[in-house]
């Protein structure tokens, strides 16, 4: 959420400042939809325009030509507006102009010979790794002489959306200019601690708002969509465990046995809702995939299985709760013993799983353990239970901190937020001084047409709505209950 809002802030910035295109045009030649690069962040030569071209703007002399508009218009509208809005469009271009101006005007454009060598430099492994893209994508047979070729095309496809050595080489003295008047606009600016502490109450508040309720939904965006979150809901623990295999064909059938037993469960409950079936119904059983044994199977013969599969490693099972008894650290055995990866991970040994009564990412099996009666205190061992993937014994190794909690990233993020605030700030206070000295003229009648002519070719929105299609909004989670047992280590 936070970093959506931090670029949803930088274009505004940069549309105001005119750095967009200078920030886009420095995207490797291998993105093909990036906007051609050449007319955006090269001088633009005095020249007359022509006859059938209008001219939007003037800028200290210079025309504004429709054309050099177009190119910008589609991320202005994308980004800026909802509509095609050729003003707008324009007031982008002229700015642009002007901040090439202005630096040029202060001497930000002048560059020692080693730095000229470094932009060289870069947009050269730019180009080469963009080249290389685009042979990778097409090539078909791994010759000489078909890398040649496609590198070729590749060349001729860039060119074609003037994208050069040259050009790259350009962008990155544009980038360096432009960080030069920045530096000159904002200064040495570093947020206060008060400023820090404002935006991560202010934005931390979204993410509270989000998960203080729905475990579903900050499992699901903090684990499977890899969103950080500055909230932690309430009543997390840091859980570390020993994951033991049993025996294959005892998991095999305690899993069969399990799976087979809540099957008639549901049926039972299927059957008691349904009226009779008029049809006459087959006496005789059919085999199943899963091979159901005859007779229905009982809570006792599951627990049976279960306790068979645990007693397949109980030579294991005992020297581990003996050594613990001894005082030997569990973390030590989870490296003699224990068989899930993620436990190899530094920072899930130092900290644990973090594992709530509502969580839906773990093993049910794991959950309840987490949280069983032998599960009161830090420190504490659970019982053996057998999940999906094995036998687990956990460690209850801490209590997680919940509410919002500022980390070194979070400090960082915020950071580069606030400078994000001040350099808008700044380049708009510099952009409305600039605009009074250089004669800016706007061609509001051609403004007009164009923005006019665009909307009317435009296709009519005439296609039906599609009813029950709904983005999930953020914080939102799809309908399952439970996440897949695969996913996670301790399944």
């Amino acid at each position: 959420m936070f970093k959506k809002i931090i670029a949803l802030l930088l274009v505004g910035m940069l549309a105001l400042s005119g750095i967009a295109a200078l920030a886009q045009e420095s995207a490797a030649p291998a993105q093909e939809s990036a906007a051609p690069a050449q007319e955006s962040v090269t001088p633009v030569q005095e020249s007359a325009a022509p006859a059938d071209v209008p001219v939007l703007a003037t800028f200290n002399g210079v025309d504004i030509l429709k054309s050099e508009v177009d190119v910008i218009l589609p991320q202005i509208t994308n980004y800026i507006t909802e509509a095609t809005d050729y003003r707008q469009a324009t007031q982008f271009v002229v700015q642009q102009h002007m901040l090439q101006q202005k630096i040029k005007d202060m001497g930000f454009d002048q560059f020692t010979p080693e730095e000229e060598a470094s932009f060289q430099a870069e947009a050269e492994a730019q180009w080469n790794e963009g080249l290389d893209s685009y042979v990778s994508y097409y090539l078909a047979e791994d010759t000489e002489e078909a890398r040649a070729q496609l590198r070729q095309q590749a060349v001729e496809f860039y060119a074609a959306q003037n994208y050069s050595l040259e050009t790259l080489t350009s962008n990155f003295r544009q980038r360096a200019a432009i960080d030069r008047l920045t530096a000159h606009l904002v200064g040495d600016y570093q947020p206060t601690e008060e400023e820090i502490q404002a935006a991560f109450e202010q934005f931390g508040a979204a993410y509270q708002q989000n998960y203080e309720n729905n475990i579903m939904a900050y499992e699901y965006n903090t684990y499977f969509n890899q969103q950080p979150s500055w909230y932690t809901p309430e009543g997390y623990r840091g859980i570390i465990h020993i994951l033991l295999q049993p025996d294959p064909e005892l998991l095999e059938t305690y899993n069969r046995l399990q799976s087979t037993y809540e099957e008639q469960q549901s049926d039972e409950g299927s059957e008691m809702t349904q009226p009779q079936a008029g049809a006459e119904q087959s006496a005789e059983p059919t085999a199943t995939a899963t091979q159901v044994p005859a007779e229905p199977v009982t809570q006792q013969m599951v627990d049976e299985a279960r306790q068979a599969a645990i007693d397949s490693r109980k030579a294991d099972i005992d020297a581990i709760y003996d050594r613990i008894a001894n005082g030997e650290s569990f973390e030590a055995l989870i490296q003699e013993y224990g068989q899930d990866p993620g436990m190899q991970d530094a920072t899930n040994l130092a900290q644990g799983y973090n594992v709530n009564r509502e969580s839906v990412i773990w093993d049910p099996v794991f959950t309840a353990a987490a949280f069983s009666d032998k599960m009161q205190q830090v420190g504490d061992v659970s019982d053996p239970v057998l999940g999906t993937s094995g036998i687990h014994i956990l460690k209850y190794l801490r209590d997680v901190p919940s509410g919002l909690v500022m980390t070194d990233a979070i400090r960082t993020e915020i950071t580069d937020y606030l400078r994000a605030v001040r350099e808008n700030t700044a380049f708009t206070e510099a952009m409305a001084t600039w605009e009074t000295e250089y004669p800016i003229v706007y061609n509001e009648e051609a403004i007009q047409a164009a923005t006019d002519a665009a909307k009317a070719a435009e296709p009519a929105d005439d296609q039906p709505e599609l009813e029950g299609l709904q983005a999930v909004p953020e914080g939102d989670s799809p309908e399952a209950t439970e996440a897949p047992n695969g996913e996670n280590p301790a399944g």
